[in-house]
């Protein structure tokens, strides 16, 4: 009877150890998937600002003909244009920084097993 009792007891012991392992990588992926997901959130910020942005910049397209015939002001085209780069510049860093992150993640995943 008693050495049924113990391995009883090594297994409940066993069994609570995996619990805490498991808990402990549970709690690593959530991390993982939160700082994942805000990085796309603000990946998708920066475009739908820029799409805005430039919306807003590029006005409608009903112009009457002596604004289609000078083609809009030289200030404000360089404006939209440098507001345009700035927003694209700043998605492609997050884009960047997201996919290298992506990336050491994968290799420390293929370095445990």
């Amino acid at each position: 009877m008693s050495r049924a009792k113990s391995k009883k007891e090594d297994l409940i012991a066993q069994a609570e150890i995996y619990e805490k392992e498991l808990s402990v990588e549970v709690g690593e992926i959530k991390q993982q998937i939160k700082e994942k997901g805000s990085q796309a959130l603000i990946i998708g910020g920066v475009l739908l600002g820029s799409y805005l942005l430039y919306s807003l910049l590029s006005g409608s397209e009903k112009k009457t003909k002596s604004e289609a015939k000078e083609g809009g002001s030289f200030i404000g085209g360089a404006i939209k244009s440098y507001a345009i780069a700035l927003a694209l510049s700043l998605a492609k860093d997050k884009l960047v920084e997201f996919l290298q992150q992506l990336e050491e993640n994968n290799q420390e995943v293929r370095s445990e097993k």
